[in-house]
């Protein structure tokens, strides 16, 4: 019995003190400024995105949101989802596509799996950089 004690007392330190690691892990939530993309420069598109526990919803200025989910029981630096472009964006109007993303600091990848007529997939790519935090009272 007392070795059960010690058991469980030890597991439960050792999840105590793994916890603050493992909350850095996958810190997706914040506003993300994009660096490069496949399909070409924007230096004005921006993503935010908004965690739920493993789910997030993500939204960018240039026409299209998603939502997607970290793993279980795996790493919380990927997460996989779907979204779609919005009713007004040229060239992707309304298209459906699957969403991949992954963190590493203060650096975001996102490849999106957009849909195309004859059944296969368009890959695009892009990288993005953590948005710096400014307060109100921030004369810089």
């Amino acid at each position: 019995m007392r070795y059960v004690v010690r058991l469980l007392f030890f597991i439960s330190t050792m999840l105590l003190v793994s916890q603050p690691a493992r909350s850095e892990e996958g810190d997706f939530s914040g506003q993300w400024d994009q660096t490069h993309s496949d399909i070409g420069p924007c230096g004005k598109c921006r993503v935010g995105i908004v965690r739920h526990g493993r789910f997030m919803t993500i939204s960018a200025n240039n026409g299209w949101s998603a939502t997607a989910e970290t793993s279980r029981n795996g790493n919380v630096n990927y997460a996989v989802g779907a979204g779609r472009w919005s009713a007004q964006t040229g060239v992707y109007v309304s298209k459906p596509f699957d969403i991949f993303l992954a963190v590493d600091g203060n650096r975001l990848m996102i490849i999106m799996a957009i849909g195309k007529a004859d059944g296969s997939k368009q890959p695009i790519k892009a990288l993005f950089s953590r948005k710096p935090i400014k307060f109100l009272n921030d004369k810089t």
